[in-house]
């Protein structure tokens, strides 16, 4: 069992596509409610459904945070949407990394031209206290997170030859 436990809370960037979709149901919703009053009754099934798909779309996961947990040499990844709607989305055996390495490094040279499912659990650019790492997992998985150097420490102790940080 190990001694350590890193944990890392980044928050993902607004996705602006969804939030130009979820306003714009809204304002359809409220132009639906004035055609319903002077047009057509029957609008009002627009009228009930955009803000529920509205709320589908966006506000519902109008923020989405994700945790990083290292401990017992695993590592945890945590979806937590608008601060209170927590979910376990993965969970990887650092015994199984291949490589986790800096996002576009000379060290996945040997990696680029394998194909694989794609989990994406970043920021999606590198801010300034974390760096966007690409890990392969179980040689079929590749996988994007914003680490820490601090995050990175436990993971260079136990499986130095598989961490890249430059």
């Amino acid at each position: 069992m190990s001694d350590t436990m890193k944990e890392l809370l980044i928050k993902q960037k607004e996705n602006m596509t969804n939030k130009i979709v979820g306003y714009a149901l809204l304002v359809l919703a409220a132009g639906m409610l004035l055609g319903t009053i002077f047009v057509n009754p029957f609008l009002l099934v627009g009228v009930i459904a955009c803000p529920i798909i509205s709320y589908v779309v966006y506000f519902r996961k109008m923020s989405v945070e994700y945790e990083y947990t290292y401990l017992d040499k695993e590592i945890r990844v945590d979806r937590i949407y608008n601060l209170n709607k927590r979910k376990q989305v993965d969970v990887f055996d650092i015994n199984k990394i291949e490589i986790l390495a800096v996002k576009g490094s000379a060290s996945l040279g040997s990696f680029v031209n394998r194909q694989g499912s794609k989990s994406d659990y970043s920021v999606g650019a590198d801010t300034e206290e974390t760096k966007v790492y690409e890990m392969w997992y179980e040689g079929q998985r590749k996988i994007y997170l914003s680490l820490s150097d601090d995050f990175l420490t436990p993971l260079v102790r136990f499986i130095p030859h598989k961490v890249k940080k430059q």
